[in-house]
């Protein structure tokens, strides 16, 4: 059985969508230097989740700073480290492509598995 052009159509709809949705996300990538990541306690993998996931500091950032169109990650502030605790705390400090910087906190929950979650706001 072939398929018609337009049984084809709602797959071309879709596949365009989410091209469309990639290269909306991914603009105004959230940069930092290497002495910048060695300043958190949070691994590598939390580290670039906090970066790039749902709920992180960079889709947070994103969506309260729409147009920005460059944000530099230029301090993270240990005020807890997670290391053997339950709960780390840190601030991390954004800055935009007009030169104002805004802090957000981020709490890093330790399950007992291993596992790491995240809660990130704004700092007051």
């Amino acid at each position: 059985m072939t398929q018609t052009p337009m049984k084809k159509m709602p797959l071309f709809v879709m596949l365009f969508t989410l091209a469309g949705c990639v290269s909306i996300i991914g603009t105004s990538k959230l940069s930092y230097t290497p002495e910048v990541r060695r300043q958190s306690s949070a691994s590598d993998i939390s580290f670039h989740d906090l970066l790039t996931a749902i709920g992180g500091v960079g889709n947070v950032d994103r969506a309260a700073y729409p147009d920005s169109k460059e944000r530099a990650l230029v301090r993270v502030e240990v005020i807890s480290p997670n290391g053997d605790q339950k709960i780390g705390s840190e601030r991390w400090t954004i800055r935009h492509d007009d030169n104002a910087t805004v802090v957000y906190q981020v709490i890093l929950f330790s399950d007992e598995d291993g596992s790491t979650d995240f809660d990130v706001s704004k700092a007051q």
